[in-house]
């Protein structure tokens, strides 16, 4: 019936009764479990599950790193993988009907996968302080060390080393730009070290550790990370801390680029905007558009969008605005401090 169209009713009627049949099926196996086995052959017992468990950990945590899982989580998914199965108890039956297992080896080899299956708490309790201590010290690796950017000034901070922070620390490294990136992800910071990228791990909303990338010497710091709220952290502690350092912070919409404006950002920058423009682009070439007639277009919707932007700026009271698409000149009649311009990116 599993492999019919009826599978999920037959599912939905036999839902109430899955955890005593279960019970009833474990209840059947501890049955069959000689403790006085266990007492008579504690060492080898012993023996065999640890070698089981041994064994099955070794082969999850040196698969794990060829399927792009990290050593210390395929560790972790070892242990929790390592406890025998109830499929074993059906095997064994099966080997002893059929004269591959004598029932004395039968009966150890339940015992020792009954036993491993009980563990199954502690181990993943073993796995979780373990992996904890492993992976502190895997992030001590990964952090700023005393004196690794002394000699760094005028530098640029790039806070997030996803998709965008990647891009950027490409261009800046192709430019022989000095930069340091930070992000809170160990596997992005072990990624951009195996790129020989001055990539580390560190919170940058936080001022110790801006503080060691050297942010008072910096000159700007270009902030793209996953979410709102650690954006607007992290400009707000560069603002409060180092006013000096120029922020330009990619924006998730016009209410977080306002919201980024009012916590001192330099600039925001649109995340949506340069990449519809260059699919539409792409799709205007693809229909028969000549190059100059998709540029002209694709310039004049940027000029219409980029005017929007300034005219919500204006309306809320904003001096920034939102999205320019290059530094931004005020008119001779504005009365504006020259030294304190508006400086903007698209």
């Amino acid at each position: 019936l599993a492999e019919t169209e009826f599978h999920l009713q037959v599912e939905s009627d036999i839902a109430p009764y899955r955890g005593i049949l279960l019970g009833l099926f474990f209840m059947t196996v501890g049955m069959t479990v000689d403790p006085m086995l266990l007492i008579n052959s504690f060492k080898s017992i012993m023996a065999m599950m640890v070698g089981l468990l041994s064994i099955k950990v070794g082969i999850v945590t040196l698969l794990g790193p060829l399927f792009g899982v990290s050593l210390i989580n395929a560790f972790r998914s070892g242990l929790l993988l390592a406890p025998g199965g109830e499929f074993a108890f059906v095997t064994f039956g099966e080997a002893v009907r059929e004269g591959f297992l004598s029932p004395e080896l039968r009966a150890q080899l339940t015992l020792v996968v009954a036993l491993s299956m009980a563990v199954t708490p502690q181990l993943a309790a073993l796995g979780h302080y373990l992996g904890g201590k492993l992976q502190r010290q895997d992030i001590q690796g990964l952090q700023v060390t005393e004196g690794e950017v002394d000699d760094l000034k005028g530098h640029i901070i790039i806070a997030g080393f996803g998709r965008v922070g990647q891009m950027v620390c490409q261009l800046l490294s192709d430019r022989l730009i000095p930069f340091v990136a930070l992000d809170v992800r160990a596997e992005r910071v072990q990624q951009g070290r195996a790129m020989n990228l001055p990539v580390f791990f560190g919170d940058a909303g936080s001022v110790g550790v801006l503080h060691s990338v050297g942010a008072e010497r910096a000159a700007c710091a270009v902030i793209t990370l996953d979410t709102p709220g650690a954006n607007y952290r992290s400009v707000w502690a560069l603002q409060k801390n180092f006013p000096h350092v120029k922020t330009y912070v990619r924006a998730h919409d016009v209410e977080h680029g306002i919201n980024l404006e009012r916590a001192g950002a330099t600039a925001v920058v649109p995340e949506t905007l340069e990449p519809s423009l260059q699919l539409a682009a792409a799709a205007l070439s693809q229909i028969g558009f000549s190059s100059e007639e998709v540029a002209s277009t694709i310039d004049n919707f940027r000029g219409r969008h980029i005017k929007d932007l300034q005219l919500i700026s204006k309306q809320g009271g904003h001096s920034i605005g939102y999205g320019f698409p290059h530094s931004v000149r005020p008119k001779a009649d504005d009365a504006q401090d020259p030294k304190d311009p508006v400086e903007v990116v698209t």
